[in-house]
Parts: structure tokens; C-alpha cells; sequence
């Protein structure tokens, strides 16, 4: 592929990129208000009369037609405010601000771990594939899959807060290293589910890429062991697990709700949960906007490393 043609596949996917982050922003507005629930009223309790709602909902700009609150939302963005919190008067961006550091390094490192863990594992098992051990490797894989997150983390709760007192069972620390205490159980739970899509995704490459020609060239030339497996069999094998985690970046940002809300954890995650029981539209717009943002852009990045580990792929 010539640099004019790819550079212009490139600027094609980024249009792609921006378009489907402004269907992100249409959806996101208009599944909030369909919600049941109004801010207003939550506002200012459950004993509140019916004319002060009214004033409070004239004075939030609720009181507008759905377009035209949209329009003024849509101004606003363009303008970089993502509006301001109904419920505490704080801004949307600056809450983001607060908040995404936390859930951002648990991801980081619970994606660092599992890539650590499942490219020896995937790796052995798809090169040497014995039947015995991929029989097991399936197994114990697909049960973590299948396995819902929030279970796992009520059992790694009962077992390593409550019986082993390994891991406090509420709260959060944000100085270093306390705040490893409170960190390791969550990134542990992340980083095990991670590890069995990763690995069952590599295990599956590594045995299409061990069919590939070049493969037996390979051996045929006698090239030497780990030139061998870098080139010829985990750098082709490794372009589809790599973009996996891009691509699961949404699934991730969405178990990020669960858990930081079982481990009471501040971030990000726990702030959208507060916000949709609260009505807070901007808040709840601000933050799915952001979570859809990051997932098509690391996407388009996944897609652009994918194609530098294996130029087979197609942008």
C-alpha cells in the first residue's frame, strides 16, 4: 500500500471515528430523558411542592422543547462545555477530570498484567497443542468467561476481605502505595477475565499462523528459535489480540460500573451510576460521551497498531 492510499484510508476511518462519536452524543441524550425520573424533582426531594419543581426546571432550561435542548447542548460542545451537573452545580468536565484518573489506571494495569500473562499462555498451548492441555485451557477459559463479573468479585470479596483480610472491603486511599491495597483485588479480578478472552484469542492466531506457509519456510531455512517465533509466528499471530482490548474498551468502561460501585471505588464509573439514579442529565450525557469518545478512538488506534504488526490486515 502506497503512503497517498493509506494516508487516505487513515483520514477515512478518523471521519468514521467522529461520526459514530456524534451518534454516541445523539444517544446518549435522548436514553436519558426517556428514563423515568426528573431532575427537578430529585433535586428537591420527594416533599416538594409542585410550583417550586416548575421554577427549578424553568431555571435548569428543562422546561424546553427536547430539540431545542439538544440544540443548546450541541452549542455548548462545540464551544468544549459539557455542561454543568443539575444536582451539585460542579462542571461535567471537571468531574471527568477528578474521576477518570482512578478507573484509567486500574484498566491500564489490569491490561498490562493480562497481556504479561496470556502471551506465554496462549502462545504454548496454540504452538504446542496438546489435545490434554487444550482441553483444559477451554475449559477453565470459557467458565471464566462465562462467569459473571460481579460474582467473581463478591467471591474474591468473601474469600480475601472477609476470611483473609488481604484487601479492605470499602473505601480508597489516593496516595501511593496505600493506594495499592485498595487497587490490587479489582485489578486482579479485571486482569483474569482479560486473561482468558486474550488468551483464547491467541491460542486461536497462534494455530492459524502455525497453517501459514511461511511458517514451514521458516523451519525449512533454519532460522534461529527466537527470531523464529518473533517473525514468524507471535508478530502475525499477535495483530488480532492486540486490537482485541481496543475493541473491548467499551465492555471495559461498562465493568468499570460494577466494580467501582462493589469496591465503592471513586471513579468514573461510580460517578455515571449517581448520576443516572440522580437525573443528572448533563452528567450522565458528559460522562457516556466521553466512555463512547475513548472507545472509537482507541479503536482507530488498535486498528493502525494492527496494521503495523501485520500488513495483511485491511484498514
Amino acid at each position: 500500500m502506497n503512503r497517498n492510499v493509506f494516508l487516505r484510508k487513515v483520514f477515512g476511518r478518523f471521519l468514521r471515528a467522529i461520526s459514530i462519536s456524534f451518534w454516541v452524543m445523539v444517544i446518549s441524550f435522548s436514553l436519558i430523558r426517556l428514563s423515568p425520573g426528573d431532575p427537578a424533582s430529585a433535586r428537591l426531594g420527594a416533599g416538594a411542592e409542585a410550583e417550586a419543581i416548575e421554577q427549578l426546571r424553568e431555571q435548569l432550561g428543562l422546561n424546553k422543547g427536547a430539540f431545542e435542548q439538544f440544540v443548546d447542548y450541541f452549542k455548548g460542545l462545540l464551544q468544549g462545555d459539557l455542561g454543568v451537573s443539575l444536582v451539585n452545580d460542579v462542571e461535567v468536565f471537571e468531574t471527568i477530570q477528578r474521576t477518570f484518573p482512578l478507573t484509567l489506571t486500574y484498566i491500564t494495569l489490569s491490561v498490562f498484567f493480562a497481556f504479561i500473562i496470556s502471551i506465554p499462555i496462549g502462545t504454548i498451548i496454540g504452538w504446542s497443542n496438546k489435545a490434554s492441555a487444550v482441553y483444559v485451557f477451554r475449559g477453565v477459559t470459557s467458565i471464566i468467561i462465562a462467569t459473571p463479573n460481579f460474582f467473581i468479585a463478591m467471591v474474591a470479596i468473601l474469600i480475601f476481605s472477609v476470611q483473609r483480610n488481604w484487601a479492605p472491603v470499602f473505601g480508597y486511599v489516593s496516595e501511593f502505595p496505600e493506594n495499592l491495597k485498595y487497587l490490587w483485588l479489582p485489578v486482579s479480578i479485571n486482569t483474569l477475565i482479560l486473561v482468558a478472552i486474550i488468551s483464547r484469542v491467541l491460542h486461536t492466531s497462534v494455530v492459524d499462523t502455525k497453517a501459514e506457509e511461511f511458517v514451514e519456510t521458516g523451519i525449512i531455512r533454519g532460522v534461529g528459535r527466537p527470531r523464529f517465533f518473533w517473525f514468524y509466528v507471535l508478530k502475525p499471530s499477535l495483530s488480532p489480540t492486540v486490537v482485541l482490548p481496543s475493541y473491548m474498551m467499551g465492555t471495559m468502561l461498562g465493568a468499570t460500573v460494577i466494580l467501582e460501585t462493589i469496591f465503592s471505588l471513586p471513579g468514573i464509573g461510580r460517578e455515571l451510576v449517581g448520576a443516572v439514579l440522580a437525573s443528572d442529565y448533563p452528567m450522565v450525557q458528559g460522562i457516556l460521551l466521553f466512555f463512547g469518545v475513548i472507545t472509537v478512538f482507541i479503536s482507530f488506534i488498535g486498528d493502525l497498531l494492527a496494521y503495523a504488526l501485520d500488513r495483511r490486515v485491511k484498514l
